[in-house]
């Protein structure tokens, strides 16, 4: 199945809209990225659909720290909902591996790729038939022009500082979180540190790609949906079925 089937859109709280990444006229003909925003409400939390693996390693985080541990959990069982959604089965049956700290992956199907992130209550799950990276923030999340001084590089910060001076403060606050969401994506779909990312590539948001000192370039999107703010980026340019709202339960026995 290349997408969502369509009668996950009958349900009112679950809605779908459409997008591109990369060059509109090279996406003709290609499998989508799929990716939900959901909120992870208790209601929908199902901890019976994790893998005792997965339980186990969230133990210590979730001594540490409660809160962040109950929305990994969450995010995790998000990311199983969904995926059982495309794949026809039910969650259990999923074979999904998202250990903390690495990215999930469907370590017995070739051919899908998988990526997550949450913040703040509400996570981003997406699946596709090619490598992909997302990243969640929240629409407001400040990120100063120190930040981008610090952590861009010298010529992205001063192209943002100038073009600040001429359209206003809000624009270029939109922008630096726009490079960051890009950026963020760019790690995920690389699985690579953050630092040297966000020195070593620049969002450009006329093209909606990233590019890399040395020459390379990568699809990127940036949206927005009510609060949130979300990135994704991709190896190849790809429509994008965009999801939003609470997931209906599987079709399929859990």
């Amino acid at each position: 199945m290349e997408g969502p089937p369509r009668q996950l859109g009958e349900s009112s709280q679950w809605e779908q809209s459409s997008t591109s990444l990369g060059n509109p006229g090279a996406t003709a003909g290609g499998a989508p990225l799929i990716l939900w925003l959901s909120p992870l409400d208790e209601r929908l939390h199902r901890p019976q659909w994790l893998h005792p693996s997965e339980r186990d390693a969230l133990e210590t985080l979730s001594s540490s720290s409660p809160q962040r541990s109950r929305e990994v959990l969450r995010s995790r069982v998000l990311l199983r909902r969904l995926a059982a959604r495309v794949l026809g089965c039910g969650p259990r049956a999923v074979p999904l591996r998202a250990d903390p700290g690495q990215p999930p992956r469907l370590h017995s199907l070739q051919g899908w790729h998988l990526s997550l992130s949450h913040s703040r209550g509400a996570a981003l799950a997406a699946m596709a038939r090619q490598p992909l990276g997302v990243d969640l923030e929240a629409g407001n999340r400040p990120v100063s022009p120190a930040l981008a001084r610090r952590f861009f590089s010298p010529r992205e910060a001063r192209t943002l500082a100038d073009l600040e001076r001429e359209r206003g403060p809000r624009w270029g606050q939109r922008q630096r979180l726009h490079c960051w969401l890009a950026k963020e994506s760019l790690c995920k779909l690389l699985n690579q540190p953050l630092l040297p990312v966000l020195k070593s590539w620049r969002y450009d948001p006329d093209r909606q790609v990233l590019i890399h000192g040395r020459g390379q370039v990568i699809p990127c999107r940036i949206g927005s949906e009510g609060p949130w703010s979300w990135g994704c980026c991709a190896m190849a340019p790809a429509p994008v079925s965009f999801w939003t709202g609470a997931v209906p339960e599987p079709p399929c026995p859990a």
